[in-house]
């Protein structure tokens, strides 16, 4: 059987296909033991058990596959994050968020694939959405800020728990 990978389900548009779903878990379980470069697309779906067709009718490469998984994930933190209904749980849930899926963003670190992480973070702020230039600094400064501390938390392997991380920066 296979292991539960932390995939995102959305009640809304962004619900993973059942079709996306194995392409997307047999992706992150080979991921564990082979580069990304050395898999092909017949890797993966013979892994997931589909057709060549269904990989294409869903995404354009292997990378797309992670970066709507990517999107999802955020998708729901972001959801998570409103029902708190409280702006100053902003770091705490978004470290938790990391924290509870860090296998996955783990083995995307450990795969030379954390851009795709500072990219999930670009397009959850819609800093191409912005319409001014000022506004468009801002929101990359803030994306910047955020991937900065999950890069070096990725990179030390995450041995701090999200409150021991937010104790060591609120003391700056």
């Amino acid at each position: 059987m296979r292991q539960n990978v932390g995939l995102c389900i959305m009640e809304n548009k962004q619900k993973l296909s059942y079709v996306q779903e194995k392409i997307t878990t047999a992706l992150i379980e080979l991921l564990k033991k082979n580069d990304i470069d050395d898999l092909s697309v017949s890797d993966i779906v013979k892994h997931a058990g589909v057709g060549r067709a269904s990989f294409y009718r869903n995404f354009d490469t292997k990378r797309d596959v992670l970066v709507k998984h990517l999107q999802c994930l955020i998708l729901e933190w972001g959801n998570e994050f409103e029902e708190l209904n409280d702006p100053t749980k902003f770091s705490e849930s978004l470290l938790n968020h990391y924290y509870t899926h860090k296998d996955v963003y783990l083995l995307l670190y450990r795969q030379n694939l954390s851009s795709l992480i500072y990219e999930q973070i670009r397009w959850a702020t819609h800093i191409d959405d912005a319409n001014e230039n000022l506004e468009r600094y801002i929101k990359s400064t803030v994306s910047g800020l955020i991937f900065g501390v999950i890069d070096e938390w990725m990179r030390l392997g995450m041995p701090d728990s999200p409150s021991e991380l937010k104790v060591l920066l609120d003391h700056k």
